[in-house]
């Protein structure tokens, strides 16, 4: 017995060594260490935080064939490995099919912030629904996913996801198109619902639009979305309280739903100096309102100069400013830098 169990472990080695030896394996890393001294006005002090950031990463891209890919990356999130993506990519000739955790369709990057984790204004005006598990279909410059819903609402005190019932996923789409060889438009919508205490429906959608354009060392990139409950599909909190503003909020006793509708946007600016010096300002802006309440928004802005002393090795300083408007509601002012080498 120990003998066949022995010979089928031999076999798996083998087997899986052959499987490696047929594909092909790009390996990479980054490592990023953020350094800022962030200014509350809520705690009437300026702190240094320097730590490894969670986007620091490790992974692979693979090829098995000219129809089969795969990728994965392993982040840092809070100091410990976390899988940033797992996918597989089938190209079947008409189109593409990827299952597994990746970027969404709505993603559709413009800044590249450094604080907060290359944070990219994200939440503050730049649309980011995240990395989830989906099934995604890509035909040319469209793409479709179905993808783990997010189903919790506001109910006055916490943000929660009791008495709920889930039937259908969330839903993305999004379209590209390079209108010149200089610019590109994207547009891109996603959808999600699910039904509370058994006969309440609680809808989430979000439309974002996006333009670029880059000639002579110069880049622009604007982006603008409207939305409502945009809490369960991107990254929406406008008072930094985590006390909702991007999910519905719901009455507990008298079973009330209230939606809240959500917009923003986001200008980034760049100029590259040359091989070694560039410079980016970005300016962003996000609102939430409720039906009955007062809207309630936040804005940020940030310049930095990112500086490639090698291939791979960049240092980025970076000020910027992050408010919440409200006079209750704090406003960090932030400086230092990303220090990054890619592997």
């Amino acid at each position: 017995m120990k003998k066949q169990i022995m010979g089928l472990l031999f076999a798996m080695v083998f087997l899986c060594a052959g499987t490696a030896i047929a594909s092909d394996w790009n390996f990479y890393g980054s490592a990023r260490v953020g350094m800022f001294w962030e200014d509350s006005d809520l705690k009437d002090e300026t702190n240094l935080t320097e730590e490894l950031q969670s986007n620091s990463r490790i992974g692979a891209k693979v090829k098995v064939s000219d129809e089969l890919t795969g990728h994965f990356e392993y982040g840092a999130s809070d100091g410990d490995a976390n899988v940033r993506k797992l996918y597989g990519t089938w190209d079947f000739g008409t189109g593409k099919l990827t299952v597994g955790k990746d970027y969404t369709p709505m993603y559709l990057p413009v800044s590249n912030q450094a604080w907060n984790d290359d944070n990219g204004l994200g939440g503050y005006g730049e649309v980011d629904p995240g990395r989830h598990a989906q099934v995604r279909l890509q035909f040319g410059g469209f793409q479709i996913a179905a993808i783990s819903a997010d189903s919790e609402y506001y109910d006055g005190t916490d943000i929660v996801d009791d008495d709920i019932q889930v039937v259908i996923p969330r839903i993305e789409v999004s379209y590209g198109i390079d209108i010149t060889n200089n610019a590109t438009f994207d547009i891109a919508g996603g959808y999600a619902t699910f039904e509370y205490n058994d006969n309440e429906d609680i809808d989430s959608y979000v439309i974002v639009a996006r333009g670029t354009w880059a000639a002579a060392g110069f880049n622009l990139g604007i982006e603008a979305f409207y939305g409502q409950n945009a809490g369960n599909l991107i990254e929406c909190n406008t008072t930094g309280n985590d006390d909702g503003r991007g999910y519905a909020k719901v009455n507990t006793v008298t079973g009330k739903v209230e939606d809240v509708d959500n917009y923003g946007g986001e200008i980034v600016a760049g100029y590259t100096f040359n091989d070694m010096f560039a410079i980016e300002a970005g300016f962003g802006y996000m609102q939430g309102e409720y039906d009955d309440d007062d809207e309630d928004e936040v804005y940020a802005y940030y310049l930095q100069v990112p500086i490639t002393l090698a291939s791979g090795v960049t240092i980025t300083p970076e000020v910027g400013v992050v408010d919440y408007e409200e006079s209750d509601q704090d406003e960090i002012a932030y400086f230092g830098a990303k220090f990054q080498i890619n592997f």
